[in-house]
């Protein structure tokens, strides 16, 4: 017979219930083990010390591995990139102007433009520029403070100029993407340069592996009905609630 009113015993519990695909909802937990949802936000505080889970507003996540700094994660790129830009290079042949977002799933994309790319690329990353112009294509770089999580250019000044470009498509990498809180990031002022990089865009495309499915990060970006089209390695299980949310879902 388990002891409910042992922490210890509810707490392995709720480490037994968190699911990457759904978040735990506090009033049911506090319901099902019979106790206040003080004394459940306490188990969940402690578990959170532990990094066990995420808090969220009304329950917890599974906890997100820190992503490594991005000088590393650029020079050893994450397998499964490459078949991600495979995938994308198609969609983009003969569209007038896309906007790449950065990190190192965009330096991989950019890497990857359609042979012949004759359309415009506009990025506020400058090893995504780099990349673009070494396929051919006519680049134009935002400027900004870089940030040092995803190596782009932020701020005022990056927002205002990306407010003024009319894109065919933008695609935008992902820190995090939680179904019930969209595409997020760890910075702020990364996550306002991709709201007005999908702002100035006709089209949202997400560009994400498996694993960043199961990460939630602090700022919110796009709720998951905002998102376009997802491309991503992921299982038709786990996209599920985009393909509910409209999002039109690309499979690799």
């Amino acid at each position: 017979m388990l002891d409910l009113n042992c922490p210890q015993t509810r707490q392995t519990l709720i480490s037994e219930r968190l699911d990457n695909n759904r978040p735990l909802i506090a009033s049911e937990l506090a319901a099902e083990f019979d106790i206040s949802l003080d004394t459940l936000r306490r188990d969940l505080i402690a578990l959170e010390q532990r990094g066990v889970l995420q808090r969220i507003r009304g329950g917890a996540i599974p906890a997100s591995p820190p992503l490594p700094p991005y000088a590393t994660r650029a020079l050893r790129p994450e397998p499964g990139l490459d078949a991600l830009a495979e995938a994308v290079a198609p969609m983009l042949a003969g569209l007038g102007t896309v906007i790449l977002d950065g990190g190192t799933t965009m330096n991989v994309v950019a890497a990857r433009l359609p042979e012949g790319f004759d359309g415009l690329v506009v990025t506020p990353a400058p090893s995504v520029a780099l990349a673009a112009l070494q396929r051919g294509a006519r680049v134009h770089l935002i400027g900004g403070a870089l940030c040092p999580d995803g190596a782009i250019a932020t701020g005022g000044e990056a927002e205002r100029a990306i407010s003024q470009i009319a894109a065919d498509i933008c695609l935008l990498g992902a820190c995090g993407l939680w179904p019930g809180f969209g595409l997020s990031a760890e910075d702020s002022a990364e996550a306002g340069v991709k709201r007005a990089m999908a702002g100035a865009s006709r089209r949202v495309a997400v560009v994400a592996l498996q694993s960043k499915l199961a990460r939630r990060g602090r700022h919110r970006i796009l709720g998951a009905e905002e998102i376009d089209l997802l491309v991503t390695d992921a299982s038709p299980e786990e996209t599920g609630p985009f393909r509910d949310a409209g999002t039109e879902v690309h499979h690799v």
